[in-house]
């Protein structure tokens, strides 16, 4: 196996950072159970039993990683999981 470039160890650190706390994990299985549809923010703050101030920290971190995508539907922010960064950091490290 080929060394890591040094842009390859920052990807990889940052979604396990993005990942590397129990509330973003809950927030990642509530998106992962809620599928392509997603969940708006409200929604994903009962599923992932989250408050408010502290949910919108952690899916600000998230979405920087690329891990977590919104989109806007009239008034309200949807959330879905982007599963690329995940499965690329899975496949770079050899575990899948």
């Amino acid at each position: 196996m080929k060394p890591y470039s040094a842009k390859q160890r920052q990807e990889i650190a940052h979604i396990f950072d993005a990942l590397g706390h129990p509330r973003r994990i809950a927030i990642y299985i509530a998106l992962q159970q809620a599928g392509a549809v997603g969940l708006v923010f409200g929604a994903l703050a009962i599923q992932a039993g989250i408050a408010n101030p502290s949910l919108a920290h952690h899916i600000r971190m998230m979405k920087k990683s690329g891990i977590v995508k919104s989109k806007i539907k009239g008034q309200f922010s949807i959330f879905s999981l982007n599963l690329s960064p995940t499965k690329t950091v899975i496949k770079q490290l050899g575990l899948g």
